[in-house]
């Protein structure tokens, strides 16, 4: 059945693509169009239940994304597989087929760079002679790597700080030193140099504890097969050589690593200027020297050294070992900088390169994305379904019924917060994109070049903060996403894309079911044990009576004590520190959301003709049955054999609980009394 099914669905999506332009030129096809579309939607949903219809009272879960593990397991790529994550899926595959398209006289110059970055990595990523032609060119290695081909190249000869320094600013690789432009943890409003250990491959521990010996041997067998693919000619014993220094030499940086790991920036840094740290480090560290060639300049300002017992362990180190093992190491690290870049064998080339285009200019992609495909259409249905969402709430806060746990202060006072919560949908300035990009010249067929020239522009950039303001960039989110501090929700681009949730053609009750809920689910952030303590313009502010305050932690005692059986999941410990949150915002947008469908049926003139639009071809379920269908195929989830522990509380506990309490949801379902998902006692806040 499931496999007729994704026959049907592909089948009937690849018409309803052919369809759609001839629709837009031939308006007698838009009828046969929206049928095809609702046939495609509905051969998707079918395609991810299970084949037990016995199930809707016990395991609603089960019964709505029963086959998802199978369409989409996580045990082939080892990460978990979810629906809402197939958004990032589409969004990168339209990506790639927006970057393979010819450049058009209306792109701008930071487009054409973005373009020729994806172009020259398609076409050259998995080129090893370019690789390593690019690398010895820019570390300038006298004798070349990894042989020393030249007599003359002596030990004493070796600059190990110019070379690294060259690295860093070229490649921005931490080779021995790390560097680093953050935040002054001390005052916000200004950058600090940060100078100490770079970034390792492994933990102390795994390093040093000798209970990680069988570790440490998987990791530099990792390194020798590496070695060996780009450079197949060199013998075993040069090989295991380069592999077994690389080992030992991250060995002994670590020794200068704290043992506590858990310990913050705060218990580990300690503040110095240059000349201070030159003065404890001498000549084997020259730390003034080495920002002297980063920066082109004398520092003359306090920097946060950490951890404090690195650099001291490093001049042990420098004193200790000899130059070529130095050159190898670096040479090696500078390596892996750019095999970071090469294609995975678990990866498609086109989506891999997306992925790089994405790391390295996320802004700028998202542009040309927005750009590209029209998203006015869901920006409208989202503030649609936003306004019925953020009337049924306010609706509950005015009256004094549902809501009577709080006092009559305490809800007028949501209301201001409510009234002030906005949707954020996010925009780039083009000619500020433009303007980030200044100065890079892309080649369209060389990826190794471009890549070095984009690592370096990053770097330069990240470094100039120093002496830079602080300007406070959004963080960019996945889904739509509750902001405490602004008290809004911030909607990102890669969420506006048409008919992955909701397309006119289809029944209003999956729009409810998933644009509402979500949307739901993130105003009610606002409102709970955390939002509460911040006010309607995002200032700490605890605007809760004690009253409210005591009412509220009563009622949540209920979700408490009935989540509270979920220790573990499938034989793994659950550890979810946000669990309150969480079932506060399931529980409450689950039962918005669907009140919020019921006023929409309501105010639509509840006709046949309504009803039948409802419903879908394929799915023998009512309007009702569907918007709950919906709701749960939201959350479809497969995590690999491999995971250790639940840091969330997983989809199917969550959507089997958050049903179990809803009454609506019984009734649609004809579920009795003795039924697992209808609780006899059913916990309720919003």
């Amino acid at each position: 059945m499931i496999y007729q099914s994704l026959r049907l669905l592909l089948g009937v999506i690849l018409v309803s693509i052919s369809l759609s332009d001839a629709a837009a030129s031939h308006p007698f096809a838009t009828n046969y169009t929206i049928d095809i579309l609702r046939l495609a939607k509905a051969a998707h949903i079918k395609a991810y239940m299970g084949e037990n219809p016995e199930q809707t009272c016990s395991n609603f879960y089960n019964f709505a994304c029963g086959n998802w593990p199978r369409l989409h397991p996580a045990r082939v790529s080892n990460q978990r597989t979810n629906y809402l994550e197939e958004l990032q899926e589409l969004y990168l595959r339209k990506s790639a087929e927006m970057l393979k398209s010819a450049t058009r006289g209306a792109e701008n110059s930071a487009d054409r760079q973005l373009k020729n970055f994806f172009g020259s990595c398609r076409l050259q990523t998995n080129d090893t002679r370019s690789a390593l032609a690019t690398l010895l060119n820019v570390a300038d290695f006298r004798g070349g790597w990894p042989e020393i081909r030249v007599p003359s190249w002596y030990q004493y000869e070796y600059d190990w700080l110019q070379v690294v320094a060259n690295l860093k600013r070229k490649l921005g690789v931490d080779i021995f030193i790390g560097l680093e432009v953050i935040l002054d943890y001390k005052e916000e409003k200004m950058h600090r140099l940060k100078l100490g250990a770079p970034q390792l491959p492994m933990t102390r521990r795994h390093y040093l504890d000798p209970h990680f010996a069988g570790t440490r041997e998987l990791y530099e067998r990792s390194i020798f097969n590496k070695l060996q693919f780009y450079f197949p000619d060199q013998s075993e014993h040069w090989l295991r050589e380069v592999a077994n220094q690389v080992l030992e030499m991250e060995q002994q940086l670590a020794k200068g690593l704290p043992h506590n790991a858990a310990l913050t920036l705060e218990q580990t840094t300690r503040q110095r200027t240059a000349a201070e740290m030159k003065a404890a480090y001498g000549s084997y560290v020259d730390v003034t020297r080495y920002l002297q060639l980063i920066f082109n300049d004398n520092l003359y300002m306090d920097i946060y050294e950490n951890p404090e017992d690195y650099m001291s362990n490093l001049v042990d180190v420098i004193r200790e070992t000899p130059k070529l093992k130095l050159a190898n190491y670096t040479m090696w690290k500078a390596l892996e900088a750019l095999d970071a870049a090469r294609v995975p064998q678990s990866q498609q080339p086109d989506i891999w390169c997306v992925q790089l285009a994405q790391r390295y200019f996320p802004h700028q992609l998202e542009s040309l994305f927005h750009r590209n495909y029209n998203h006015m259409q869901m920006i409208n249905e989202l503030q649609s379904t936003w306004s019925d969402i953020k009337r049924v709430f306010k609706e509950d806060l005015q009256a004094s019924e549902r809501l009577h746990w709080l006092t009559l202060e305490t809800r007028q006072k949501a209301i201001s917060k409510l009234e002030a919560l906005n949707l954020q949908f996010r925009s780039h300035d083009d000619n500020k994109l433009i303007r980030q990009m200044h100065g890079l010249n892309l080649h369209p067929e060389l990826f190794y070049p471009n890549l070095v020239a984009v690592l370096q522009w990053q770097t330069q950039r990240g470094l100039a903060k120093l002496m830079a303001e602080p300007i406070t960039e959004d963080q960019v989110y996945k889904l739509p996403h509750y902001e405490i501090h602004k008290n809004r929700i911030q909607v990102p681009i890669t969420f506006l894309q048409a008919r992955f949730f909701w397309d006119p053609a289809y029944p209003n009750a999956l729009k409810y079911a998933t644009l509402g809920v979500l949307l739901a689910r993130q105003m009610l952030h606002g409102f709970d044990g955390v939002g509460r303590r911040y006010d309607a313009h995002g200032y700490q502010n605890n605007w809760w009576d004690d009253t409210s305050e005591t009412s509220y932690a009563r009622r949540t005692q209920c979700f408490q004590e009935q989540y509270a059986i979920f220790v573990e999941f499938k034989g793994k410990p659950v550890q979810d520190k946000d669990l309150l949150r969480r079932i506060v915002a399931d529980n409450g947008a689950l039962d918005i959301a669907y009140r919020a469908y019921q006023q929409w049926l309501k105010n639509a003139a509840e006709t046949p003709a309504i009803y039948q639009r409802e419903s879908l071809p394929l799915l023998d379920y009512n309007h009702n049955q569907l918007f709950y269908l919906g709701y749960a195929q939201l959350y479809c989830t497969d995590y690999p054999e491999s995971v250790e522990r639940f840091d969330e509380l997983p989809e199917q506990l969550r959507i089997n609980t958050a049903l179990s309490n809803s009454q609506q949801f019984a009734n649609a379902y004809s579920c009795s009394r003795g039924d697992k998902l209808n609780a006899r006692y059913k916990c309720n806040l919003y």
